[in-house]
């Protein structure tokens, strides 16, 4: 196969002579295994010759490479480079194959894990902080990622590039913060913002790492009372909708199959990239879901016509793969799970081919909820459904839209007048 991909001998022979060796081969065959065309393979089979080449000059270990190598190859290498050709000088292309080759390397345990290669004491405080917020407060990944990016933020405004010590934090560095950040947010980034730094605070005192008026000097600003209606497509759009699927295509059918689960169903856009060929129960029509937003599986009513595009999919849309995820990549790497950013692009794409100026697909759940409470469901059963651990949050969609209010109005008798 690698005389197939790489026909010139001295090309073969260049790859083997090479720092890393026989690797390059394998990782070429990596990369074609996963769907990548044969254009994209040599550009990151010469970007990864490239980043060899340089190793060699520095004597760098395969087993000691990490992304602080990739890096500095990337910022300080390549604007002075004058290697021979083949030598890829394009940043954003070479970060994006190295990554791959990392991740390639890794895969076959030829270089430390990810996790083991953060040093320093403030990497080290993060990775706990982030094993805390999984493992005791539960949150999702969303969630964690937004909540650690707030800390280090904070740690990088407070101590720069210097030794991290917590010690030193009073509690006006903390509202200090605030008031500077606040000057560039919206309220609700602010309110968000002093969340993410309360619970770090928080988390100081759990640890003992910081005095408790750290997490109480934190002002969260109230959230705003009246908050507007939510958004939803009309009979007529959602029909509209659906039909911009082309489901003669695996493509079509595929994005039709997740289109209706996100409005028969009202799931989460990574609700539907996670859901796995086990998770439906053919017999019972019913559908289990595990990621979930607050992290307590749930039981679904499977509609019918969702169970039939899913079924049409797997038969005549899923390419053969050993992923258990219903829907995957058709696009290199091809088999592997959808995410959830590919599925609400997926939505995005749908809301164009419709001509509807919509661009959340959020809004479809919205919808699915409305729908629900326009038909006479009570809150409890919609709450159930949606996955709401509080009652608050399913009560938004049963207030009173006063366009529907106007046009339920009776006319006033004019013999009254």
């Amino acid at each position: 196969m690698i005389r197939k991909l790489f026909r010139n001998t001295l090309v073969r022979r260049r790859m083997a002579a090479s720092h890393l060796g026989i690797i390059l081969s394998r990782f070429a065959l990596y990369l074609h295994a996963r769907g990548y065309s044969r254009g994209r393979v040599h550009c990151c089979v010469q970007v990864a010759e490239h980043f060899s080449r340089w190793m060699g000059q520095r004597a760098i270990k395969m087993a000691d490479l990490d992304e602080n190598d990739v890096e500095q190859f990337v910022r300080r290498h390549l604007p002075r480079c004058r290697c021979p050709r083949p030598a890829p000088k394009h940043i954003k292309q070479c970060r994006t194959s190295l990554t791959r080759l990392l991740s390639f390397l890794r895969q076959r345990h030829l270089i430390r894990p990810f996790a083991l290669q953060r040093s320093s004491a403030g990497d080290r405080l993060l990775d706990r902080y982030d094993r805390h917020l999984n493992q005791v407060a539960g949150l999702t990944f969303g969630t964690r990622v937004s909540r650690l990016s707030c800390a280090k933020e904070f740690l990088r405004w407070r101590f720069g590039r210097g030794h991290v010590r917590l010690g030193k934090l009073i509690p006006e560095d903390v509202n200090r913060y605030i008031q500077e950040r606040a000057l560039r947010l919206k309220s609700g980034s602010i309110r968000t913002l002093a969340m993410g730094l309360r619970s770090f605070m928080r988390f100081l005192h759990f640890v003992g790492r910081g005095d408790k008026r750290l997490a109480e000097a934190v002002v969260c600003p109230a959230p705003w009372p009246h908050s507007p209606i939510p958004r939803t497509l009309s009979e007529l759009e959602l029909r509209t909708f659906l039909g911009s699927f082309d489901r003669t295509t695996k493509v079509g059918r595929r994005d039709f199959a997740m289109a209706l689960c996100l409005c028969r169903l009202g799931l989460r856009a990574h609700e539907v990239a996670s859901l796995n060929i086990e998770d439906v129960n053919w017999r019972t029509q019913t559908m289990h879901l595990r990621d979930t937003k607050s992290r307590r599986g749930r039981d679904l009513p499977l509609p019918v016509d969702v169970a039939r595009a899913i079924a049409d999919y797997l038969r005549k849309g899923r390419p053969a793969t050993s992923s258990p995820a219903i829907f995957v990549r058709h696009l290199a790497p091809i088999g592997k799970g959808q995410e959830s950013h590919l599925v609400r692009r997926a939505m995005q794409r749908a809301f164009v081919r419709a001509r509807l100026p919509h661009t959340r697909v959020h809004l479809l759940r919205h919808t699915f909820a409305t729908r629900l409470h326009c038909r006479g469901i009570d809150i409890k059963t919609i709450a159930d459904l949606l996955g709401h651990v509080s009652l608050d949050t399913t009560a938004h969609y049963a207030r009173v839209d006063k366009q529907q209010l106007r046009q339920a109005a009776l006319p006033w008798p004019e013999d009254w007048a």
